[in-house]
């Protein structure tokens, strides 16, 4: 029996779809227990999908950018998902971009990044610190111990094979010089890695095939219809990290933004 899958630029009616990807902060409750009520993105990622070309256009935006929010006001742009949820975070982002409104989000729960390294049996990464990745000076190891936050990386340097614990703890990692763009430079590392894994494992793929499900099923919010899903599954179905172009937003000093401490801009 053959299925019809119809092509993605007729459900979404053009050839290109502007997507909001955040993933949540967390904090901890009172049982010592993970929460994201009420959060902040943590991250925050404008996707352009090109249906005609199979191709993707990603743009990190640091987390701690100065924005102005629906009410005038000026926060970091990451609490405007804390004010008014992924309604406003999708307002506030595309404005402050400069861009129309995005078509679709994807909200990224407390541990969807884990749960999907491990769905795939781990990335192979390698490991850089600030000097590495700037390339300034040599590669070392990563250190980092927030017993409030329950954070501890220890990495050594060089490529190596990591779970979804530490691939998420190394991507999180911003505590060197080079601190948030850093960190988005370890972002895009693991969204390569996961790719890579994707499209070189086709077999392990599908031996772990109801993981993947499961994750998008308990980890992941989105606006993005099952059709939709599907349609756009099987036109990226060979999609390549060759295929994948990230940036991330400059910035250019630091300011004092009151009750939100240092703020880029």
């Amino acid at each position: 029996r053959t299925f019809f899958v119809p092509d993605p630029r007729k459900l979404y009616g053009k050839d290109n779809v502007r997507i909001l990807l955040v993933g949540l902060d967390y904090d901890y409750d009172d049982r010592d227990q993970e929460t994201s009520k009420q959060s902040r993105s943590d991250i925050i990622m404008a996707l352009d999908l090109n249906l005609r070309d199979h191709r993707i256009a990603e743009l990190s935006v640091p987390r701690d950018m100065v924005a102005t929010m629906p009410d005038g006001s000026q926060a970091k742009i990451n609490a405007a998902q804390s004010f008014g949820g992924i309604k406003e975070s999708k307002t506030v982002v595309a404005n402050w971009l400069g861009i129309p409104e995005f078509d679709r989000f994807i909200v990224l729960r407390i541990d969807t990044a884990k749960d999907l390294v491990n769905a795939i049996g781990g990335v192979d990464v390698d490991v850089q610190n600030a000097d590495a990745l700037k390339k300034t000076g040599p590669n070392g190891p990563i250190d980092y111990d927030d017993h409030w936050g329950h954070l501890a990386i220890h990495l050594k340097p060089g490529r190596q094979h990591l779970n979804g614990e530490n691939a998420v703890a190394y991507a999180r990692f911003r505590h060197d010089w080079c601190s948030d763009p850093c960190r988005i430079m370890r972002q895009q590392q693991l969204i390569h890695a996961v790719i890579d894994k994707i499209e070189r494992d086709k077999f392990n793929t599908l031996t772990h095939i109801q993981s993947l499900l499961a994750v998008v099923r308990n980890d992941v919010e989105t606006d993005i219809s099952p059709r939709e899903q599907l349609s756009t599954a099987v036109a990226f179905a060979h999609l390549s990290a060759k295929d994948i172009q990230t940036a991330q937003v400059p910035y250019t000093s630091t300011v004092a933004l009151g009750p939100y401490g240092d703020s880029l801009v």
